[in-house]
């Protein structure tokens, strides 16, 4: 691929500070399991954590080959730094982007956007993989909240990050069409990070394991309508 000036010019940026900023510690973080909190502020700094987002919502306002670009470069330098910054992206960004509120947008996806948060995204099941239709965490409706319940295998971000999406079935009886995404916090009571996977690399990036008890969230927290997840 034969990359235009700007194009060329983005990752160019990004591999000199991968080169200076992350190299150099790289092994260090993997070996230390560490999570390199500056280096991902640097990063946010740069663009990185909303590269599609649109600016007036906190992002670069870049296209998808300059988010491809940004995450190779970063991946050639540490690998679980340039998943944690994947995953803000695609799909916490990307959702919240396309679908949150206005209100959503202003007050969840801006920050995720500039790197004030990191997002994480709760979809993975020990029972059911990555088949949504197969999900049992439940979102039950109480007054003006929604109370979680239920647990997530192989969060990526889930310590670390500050946001999750969630989702969870609010119609058991829909079936796939009962699945709905919700915006938890998570210093929220109830969530609960109850192990990290010990893996073989990308140390750097924490995969946890999630336990929601009693997780109460406002019902405006809920994405898009009911059955929409």
């Amino acid at each position: 691929m034969v990359l235009d000036q700007d194009h060329t010019m983005i990752r160019d940026a990004v591999r000199t500070f991968v080169r200076d900023a992350i190299l150099p510690h790289a092994a260090a973080w993997d070996r230390d399991r560490t999570f390199p909190k500056d280096v991902h502020r640097q990063l946010a700094e740069l663009g990185a954590y909303g590269v599609m987002v649109p600016p007036e919502h906190g992002g670069a306002g870049l296209d998808a080959l300059a988010l491809a670009l940004i995450l190779e470069e970063i991946a050639a330098g540490d690998g679980g730094t340039s998943t944690a910054i994947s995953v803000n992206n695609c799909p916490v960004c990307s959702i919240l982007l396309s679908y949150g509120s206005d209100a959503q947008k202003r007050d969840w996806l801006a920050p995720l956007a500039r790197g004030e948060m990191l997002g994480a995204f709760c979809l993975t099941e020990p029972q059911a993989g990555s088949d949504a239709s197969a999900l049992r965490t439940s979102a039950r409706r109480d007054g003006d909240s929604y109370v979680i319940d239920g647990v997530k295998q192989f969060i990526t971000s889930g310590k670390e990050g500050d946001v999750a999406i969630v989702l969870a079935v609010t119609d058991k009886a829909a079936g796939k069409r009962g699945i709905s995404a919700f915006i938890v916090p998570t210093a929220t009571p109830g969530y609960i990070v109850a192990r990290l996977e010990d893996k073989l690399g990308q140390h750097s990036s924490d995969t946890a394991q999630i336990v929601f008890e009693n997780c109460r969230i406002p019902a405006a927290n809920r994405i898009g309508a009911e059955g929409e997840g």
